[in-house]
């Protein structure tokens, strides 16, 4: 077991325009500036939390197992992802091991890419056989500085353009797409 995996140790990519990708060591958003793709709307300023996180769940023959744990109160994280990681590494990017809990291990990276408003996330299988992942992104499309809150102007709606999916979750912010 990774030592660090029990610290209060952090990441950050950043997109050399003034965005970036960061979170904690456990996958556990702890600060508000912690997420998965913050960009920089009008260059190097404008900051805006597109992308918080993600909830991801992978199914196995042996059950469905969550890979993601979000902090919402004072000792109340769920799921317990975070009880199945291995490792950690930022080298060569933010990439985590889980345990899938039947002998297979799943790898998890973060690239956020150089002079674009893009993360990359990529998940590979450790071991035989298949695996589904179920991935659901937690967005907001809020200043960087702020908090979200339930707001009833917020747009759910998912628009399938090919083989991506996008989201708008409120005029004037820009797009998210998920290829």
């Amino acid at each position: 077991m990774d030592h660090r995996l029990h610290s209060e140790g952090e990441w950050l990519e950043t997109d050399g325009l003034g965005g970036f990708a960061s979170g904690s060591v456990r996958g556990t958003r702890t600060r508000r500036y912690h997420g998965l793709l913050l960009a920089a709307t009008t260059p190097p300023t404008g900051r805006m939390m597109l992308v918080n996180g993600l909830e991801i769940w992978a199914t196995t023959p042996a059950g469905r197992v969550a890979l993601s744990t979000h902090h919402y109160a004072p000792g109340v994280d769920h799921p317990d992802g975070a009880s199945r990681l291995l490792s950690f590494t930022t080298d060569p990017w933010p990439t985590w091991t889980w345990d899938l809990g039947d002998g297979r291990r799943l790898v998890g990276e973060i690239l956020v890419t150089r002079g674009r408003a893009r993360t990359i996330c990529l998940w590979t299988l450790v071991g035989p056989g298949a695996v589904s992942l179920q991935i659901r992104p937690l967005l907001s499309g809020r200043d960087y500085h702020a908090l979200q809150h339930e707001n009833p102007a917020f747009r759910f709606e998912t628009v399938a353009r090919g083989a991506h999916l996008a989201w708008r979750p409120y005029e004037g912010v820009p797009e998210v797409r998920c290829l």
